[in-house]
């Protein structure tokens, strides 16, 4: 099997012999996540916007998805997250960012006093993060928001910083091609789905573990 290391955090590779199955396919480079209520594996497919939706499908529709962090509002999100093509559209493309780049320059200290929550509670208790704590760096520009004023502040120079830097677009254009994502240091977007690109179909698995 051969892969790139894209960044840091990112590889590309191809898994999956004839028959294969995403979850099969991921085995073979990891080991499964298993996260109560969440599908091992979940069909990324273009939708339009449901505004009862509590998703970046829901929201946004086909339209880009802003970069972010998967699970940024549970307390440990997961570690990895694997993008396998499974009908490609060489038109609609991935946008991954370093989290370096957003927390650039930015004082360690006021990193640690710069309080989020989730903007829903979480099995009826508010849980209290930060966008970089032990290692997990998390950011989701819907699903958190700030609970102090250094948190406020926090939050509009990252969104600057994602503003004005370019990402690195990646088209997923064969069958079984595979992003493999560390979610803890890697933010990920989509661009925008015209209407001749809606049967892309993009599977998703979460790892505990990368083996490479």
């Amino acid at each position: 099997m051969k892969y790139e290391l894209l960044c840091e955090g990112v590889i590309h590779t191809t898994l999956g012999e004839a028959g294969d199955t995403t979850e099969l396919a991921a085995q073979r480079v990891g080991s499964v996540a298993s996260i109560l209520g969440v599908s091992t594996v979940q069909s990324l497919v273009p939708r339009s916007k449901q505004q009862s939706s509590p998703s970046y499908s829901g929201m946004y529709g086909l339209g880009h998805f802003p970069l972010h962090t998967d699970m940024a509002h549970w307390c440990i999100p997961p570690r990895y997250l694997m993008l396998r093509c499974i009908q490609p559209d060489i038109r609609v493309k991935t946008t991954i960012l370093p989290s370096k780049v957003v927390l650039e320059d930015e004082d360690e200290i006021d990193v640690k006093r710069s309080l989020f929550r989730p903007r829903r509670r979480l099995e009826e208790r508010l849980t209290v993060m930060r966008l970089y704590e032990d290692g997990k760096f998390r950011w989701d520009p819907v699903f958190i928001e700030p609970l102090n004023a250094l948190a406020r502040e926090l939050s509009e120079r990252v969104r600057t910083r994602i503003q004005k830097t370019r990402p690195i677009e990646i088209s997923l254009d064969h069958r079984g091609e595979c992003l493999i994502i560390d979610n803890w240091a890697v933010l990920h977007g989509r661009t925008s789905v015209e209407d001749e690109s809606s049967r892309r179909r993009i599977d998703r698995i979460y790892l505990t573990e990368v083996m490479l």
